[in-house]
This record gives structure tokens, C-alpha cells and sequence, in this order.
């Protein structure tokens, strides 16, 4: 269950992730720099939220793994 939260969250954050970065791929947001940033913050938001993300699947995949030993 928690494995499945886990990995659940990690698939949102994952397309969260690529659509801003799909976003930030556009030349054309960078001719608007205030706009870019607050973009680029979100982006370093969603990277700091599947670092925590992976490391609680981590640790969900472990608990899973001693409860089937």
C-alpha cells in the first residue's frame, strides 16, 4: 500500500517534471525573465519534492521487501 502511494507520487511529480521542463525548453519564455524564473523555481521545487519522493519509495520498497523475507 505505501509502496503503491509512493510510486503513485512519483509518477505525478515525474510528468510535473516534464512538463516544465518542456516549458523551459521554449526559447521564448526567456525573453520574458521574470515569468522565467518563477518556472525555474517550480522546476527546482518538483526536483526537491522526487529526491524526497524516491527516498520514501526507498524506504517503503525496503519495509516491503523484510515484511516478505
Amino acid at each position: 500500500s505505501d509502496l503503491r502511494k509512493c510510486e503513485d507520487r512519483l509518477s505525478k511529480l515525474n510528468e510535473m517534471r516534464d512538463k516544465l521542463a518542456a516549458k523551459l525548453a521554449d526559447p521564448e519564455l526567456y525573453d520574458r525573465p521574470t515569468e522565467a524564473v518563477v518556472w525555474q523555481k517550480k522546476y527546482a521545487e518538483v526536483m526537491e519534492g522526487l529526491d524526497r519522493a524516491e527516498a520514501l519509495w526507498l524506504k517503503a520498497a525496503e519495509k516491503l521487501e523484510l515484511a516478505e523475507a
